[in-house]
């Protein structure tokens, strides 16, 4: 026998034993249905900082920070921010996991950056940056959190009144084209506009509009921004003169129900926007959760918003002494909702705005936190529902710092970070214990400047630190023929040597 008739014959011996195996082992449908995901640390994060424009002596501190037990069994990695336009050029990198690094630029304008974190720095990777100015139009903090690209962004609150100065930052930090369109809704509803259909980024593109140019004079506004393809990065940010500035929060997804932390105690003016995202007029109920008790304002019970409306609810200095948060709760539709802060009063004020967040469901990481001189940081802790515990975790890369801060039912507690000794710059983690009930939280740095009480908030979301993997199995099956179907006893019978009908 020749050696390949023999080598074929072998072959095809050991396929027919495998395809026999693979019959006799065949799985039942039921048992493929048995297997669950298991969660694994994920591997990657992007982050983008938005480009800032201030003024001449504006000054920038981009931050980013990991916690050590959130990596553990990833692998090797690295955190490093660079510029969009130009991945080669590299802004800086994180040293190591559970140590927060902080690079500070001296320069009033910066190109959009972007954090990649991959291996040990990806799970539960959280940026921001944060722009100080001391003097001018613009003046005080400005904080936003770095967020990963999406399809689907809203801000909530913003203006085009002549005393305003807001604008949309676009970015595309992906390897993939995008194409973008942005809706802006008023007190009347959408706004028509040009220009802003169908815009096209390429990969480390970036644009910047002015929300004026689309329509000027609304005193209160909305933006969203749709990716038809791929995925952007959004930000807002909003001038008042020397009333003071700061980036809008993204608004989440329209919902029936909104917790809005943040409310400082000495609030000086608070102001309400709600945007009707249905299709139908709704009532939204309004109610403080504050030191003692969860309440209705005197006054402000609700608010009526139609479809495709803008509304804004001045609430003035609704706080009264006590920190709290805002609890919304719409009737008959979805809405969208964002609070306006003014602290300070006359001339010597600024602003940060808020938005709804989610509950931790796990841990929420702040990459920037200070201490130390005029700084001083403040964490509102809030429990709608069930009495919360939690614990704060402040890491500088030495021995963290910690505190257990227990909040009553239906209340709001506000209590200074725990701050690393010797630190001026910390990361924070905020971790809902054990039999802990929801619990909704945000971050307040204050410097006070003078007589000015500059100041930024940012609400604490729930870090990325896992991700469902399907479990596989192997399954010979794939080699197997599935048998033909039996045919019908209604089936017409044909006669051999005869046509199929």
């Amino acid at each position: 026998m020749k050696r390949t008739t023999l080598s074929l014959v072998v072959v095809v011996a050991v396929l027919a034993l495998v395809v026999g195996f693979a019959t006799m082992t065949k799985p039942s449908a039921g048992h493929a249905t048995e297997a669950k995901p298991r969660q694994v640390p994920i591997q990657r994060t992007d982050a983008v900082c938005p480009q800032v424009r201030a003024n001449p002596g504006a000054s920038t501190l981009y931050t980013a920070y990991t916690p050590a037990s959130a990596s553990a069994g990833a692998g090797a990695g690295e955190a490093t921010l660079t510029e969009l336009a130009d991945r080669t050029k590299v802004r800086g990198k994180a040293d190591a996991v559970g140590r927060p690094v902080s690079l500070p630029v001296d320069t009033a304008e910066n190109p959009p950056l972007g954090w990649t974190a991959s291996g040990s720095f990806a799970a539960g990777f959280a940026a921001q940056s944060t722009t100080r100015l001391a003097t001018g139009t613009g003046r005080g903090l400005s904080g936003t959190v770095c967020e990963t690209p999406g399809t689907d962004e809203w801000f909530v609150g913003t203006s085009t009144a002549p005393n305003r100065e807001s604008y949309l930052y676009l970015a595309n930090s992906t390897n993939v084209g995008a194409q973008v369109d942005v809706e802006l809704y008023g007190p009347d509803g959408a706004i028509q506009i040009d220009g802003v259909r169908s815009m096209t980024f390429a990969p480390g593109e970036a644009q910047n509009i002015r929300l004026d140019t689309l329509k000027a004079g609304l005193p209160v506004a909305t933006v969203h921004v749709i990716a038809r393809t791929g995925r952007i990065a959004a930000a807002v940010r909003d001038t008042q003169g020397a009333t003071g500035s700061d980036w809008l929060p993204q608004a989440g997804q329209p919902g029936r129900s909104f917790v809005v932390p943040g409310l400082p105690a000495d609030a000086s003016s608070v102001k309400l926007t709600v945007f009707g995202a249905s299709d139908t007029d709704t009532e939204v109920g309004v109610e403080i959760i504050g030191k003692a008790s969860t309440f209705k304002p005197a006054g402000f019970e609700s608010v009526t918003v139609k479809r495709g409306e803008v509304k804004e609810l001045d609430l003035g200095p609704i706080t009264q002494g006590e920190a709290g948060a805002l609890k919304l709760t719409a009737a008959r539709a979805d809405v969208l909702v964002g609070v306006r802060v003014v602290r300070g009063s006359g001339d010597n004020t600024d602003a940060a705005f808020l938005a709804g967040t989610p509950a931790l469901g796990g841990r929420g990481v702040v990459a920037d936190n200070r201490a130390g001189g005029a700084f001083t940081d403040t964490v509102f802790l809030t429990a709608p529902q069930g009495a919360a515990k939690v614990r704060l975790i402040a890491a500088a890369g030495g021995d963290p710092a910690t505190a257990d801060v227990d909040v009553p039912a239906g209340t709001t507690v506000a209590v200074p970070a725990p701050v690393p000794a010797g630190a001026g710059q910390f990361a924070l983690s905020i971790e809902p214990q054990p039999g802990s009930g929801p619990v909704h939280a945000a971050r307040m740095i204050n410097e006070q400047a003078d007589k000015v009480p500059m100041f930024t908030i940012q609400g604490s979301s729930p870090a990325r630190e896992t991700v469902d993997l399907p479990t596989v199995r192997g399954d010979l099956t794939i080699m197997v023929q599935e048998p033909k179907s039996t045919p019908s006893a209604t089936a017409t019978p044909t006669t051999p040597g005869a046509p199929a009908k």
